[in-house]
């Protein structure tokens, strides 16, 4: 039996925490923090006239109010904003970004650092640059970097102990070739100095330091090292004529721009290091008309934030919210030194609020403008394909296979006309010998929709098959099987006469003879044919990775017993695969670890010539 809403609040504790509302089926409906839990979840359950709609709507969906105490009200924040990202509640203001942005990390935890790319900053003595928000802009910045400074490329584990002889690079003067042993440390870490002035935009400082290198070259008459120290400073110089600076304070500053239009709000940052701009962000968030825009500013900045560790010293805001010195208080723990939330009025900062607000507009409306057109777009798919169903959920499969070998299958998934990547499915067909189209599309379909629905989850509107008659076929057969003929649509998108026109590109039906065409420059028709395309694209690159995969493979792999030190000791022990081949019983018995019966199953493993040759021994 549930307990009354009456009898919960009275078990409420006066304490900071966090409060989780949830209706009758369990379903967490909203995440709030509070600094007197009592005082506030109270406060929703009061007959008040100025109570905003969207909290009328959900308190009288509430059954069940659970709660977690913090000590202060501080911790509270945190924890909230951690469930709100884990849960995502119907009713909370929730920023939904499934994009991880790309830092370059240096290393320098190891003697001898590198730079990688990763997408997912760790505390873990690295030190870390970025954003950067476009991937062509990360890779010039690398291939610069190993222009400018030899700085190793390798990813070994270097200790100081010579590996193995210097590579190409070390030839052609970009590495200093640590792997064989051949810098000092202290050599390498002004190496790694120089990269991270570079790197923070300290340009200036970078010039300095490689004019004093060619001047002490030069005084020592050594004029080909002052030569390439002179070719460097005027590669620095190159990229700092390119930057923008937009800041003459040389901080680091986030820059927030806002833009609502009615439930539908986007949040531009703009990311200012040392004084230059270097990305922009964009956070396009859905809510209620009535969420006011303390609430969205306040929600984002604790939900974007929690993840950054990387912090700038001002967060420029285009208004004041009400929790202003409570979250300042949390970034700056988290940064370990001071953060600020400015609300500029006037001056140069008000100025660069005004450019991302207008960002942000600009954003908004190519958004919307984009919405509008897939709206369209799918009313008119409906219309002409007389579909059942709206199309809001569209799943594309395909099939690719060569001669049957390697056979995959894919599904993509568009939600209102927008690919939904993270919920693209691949398959290895498993049940289907040789070349059967037909009989693996139905074996993918099965799978996809047999745990759907083993996990109660949503069927989609529409499924989209890239074929033909035959293809339309096999999946309504597989339809009926599953017993969801009826609750969703099904259509084929067929090469027409010309296959390689797409304006002949035909639409087939179940139950209907005549393929349906579609208007010239219909954007039903681009539609279709961008998820067709799309499946295609995702199935061969998952066949040609399994190929690839395959081609690579060693027959040592094949043999139970050998693992990846074992093949590892026996190459490094013969050379070759040809000199295991040829080894003899005894010969493969030296190798630590092969046992007569291991040796034995390499033997037979690699051919019966090799069985034969060694049958005497």
């Amino acid at each position: 039996m549930k307990t009354p809403i009456s009898d919960i609040l009275k078990t409420i504790p006066k304490l900071p925490g966090i409060y989780i509302m949830k209706d009758g089926h369990g379903e967490i409906l909203y995440i709030g923090k509070a600094k007197s839990l009592n005082t506030r979840v109270r406060s929703y359950f009061q007959k008040s006239q100025n109570m905003p709609v969207r909290t009328r709507i959900f308190t009288d969906k509430v059954c069940d109010i659970k709660f977690l105490t913090t000590k202060t009200e501080a911790e509270a924040l945190i924890l909230e904003s951690n469930f709100i990202k884990k849960h995502q509640p119907r009713y909370n203001v929730l920023l939904k970004d499934d994009k991880h942005y790309p830092y370059l990390r240096l290393t320098t935890q190891e003697k001898f650092p590198r730079l990688e790319v990763i997408r997912r900053v760790k505390k873990d003595g690295a030190t870390y640059f970025g954003p950067y928000t476009m991937v062509k802009e990360i890779r010039e910045t690398i291939r610069l970097i190993y222009k400018i400074f030899p700085l190793r490329q390798s990813r070994d584990r270097l200790d100081g102990t010579p590996l193995r002889r210097p590579c190409l690079n070390y030839q052609m003067g970009r590495c200093l070739a640590p792997c064989a042993g051949y810098p000092s440390m202290k050599e390498y870490q002004q190496v790694v100095q120089d990269v991270k002035l570079f790197l923070k935009g300290k340009n200036n400082e970078l010039i300095k330091s490689l004019e004093k290198k060619m001047n002490s070259a030069a005084n020592q008459l050594n004029y080909e090292e002052a030569g390439v120290y002179r070719d460097k400073i005027l590669a620095v110089q190159t990229v700092l004529s390119k930057q923008k600076i937009i800041s003459t304070s040389l901080e680091d500053q986030d820059i927030l721009g806002y833009c609502r239009e009615n439930n539908q709000v986007m949040i531009q940052i703009l990311i200012v290091r040392n004084g230059k701009m270097v990305g922009e962000k964009n956070y396009r968030i859905k809510i209620l008309d009535d969420a006011g825009n303390n609430e969205i500013l306040s929600s984002f900045l604790k939900q974007y934030y929690a993840d950054e560790i990387i912090l700038p010293k001002t967060i420029l805001l285009p208004q004041s919210i009400d929790e202003c010195s409570l979250i300042e208080d949390w970034l700056s723990k988290k940064k370990e030194g001071r953060v600020r939330l400015e609300i500029p009025l006037r001056g140069k900062k008000r100025d660069l609020l005004n450019m991302a607000k207008e960002n942000a507009n600009f954003a908004l409306r190519t958004e919307l403008d984009k919405g509008e057109l897939g709206l369209r777009s799918l009313e008119e798919l409906k219309e002409t394909l007389e579909l059942k169903y709206f199309p809001e959920v569209i799943e594309g499969f395909d099939i690719s296979n060569i001669s049957g070998k390697h056979a995959v299958g894919s599904v993509v998934v568009f939600k209102n006309a927008i690919s939904a990547n993270s919920e693209y499915r691949r398959f290895k067909i498993e049940n289907v010998q040789g070349i059967d189209d037909y009989a693996m599309l139905r074996e993918v379909i099965g799978r996809r929709y047999s745990r759907i629905l083993r996990e109660q989850k949503v069927l989609p509107n529409l499924i989209l098959i890239d074929g033909g008659k035959g293809h339309l076929s096999s999946a309504e057969r597989t339809i009926n099987e599953l017993g969801i003929s009826g609750k969703v649509d099904l259509a084929c998108i067929a090469k027409g006469k010309f296959r390689n026109n797409v304006e002949t590109d035909e639409v087939l039906l179940p139950g209907k003879k005549k393929s349906v065409y579609f208007r010239e420059n219909s954007p039903s028709r681009f539609l279709l044919q961008r998820i067709r395309d799309e499946s295609h694209r995702f199935a061969i690159s998952y066949h040609r990775k399994l190929r690839k995969k395959s081609s690579l493979a060693s027959p040592l792999e094949s043999v139970s017993g050998v693992g990846k030190k074992k093949r590892l000791l026996l190459l490094k022990n013969f050379g070759s695969l040809d000199a295991i081949r040829r080894a003899s019983l005894i010969e493969l018995q030296t190798v630590p670890g092969i046992t007569k019966k291991l040796a034995q199953k390499i033997m037979s493993t690699l051919g019966p010539e090799w069985t034969k040759k060694n049958s005497k021994i």
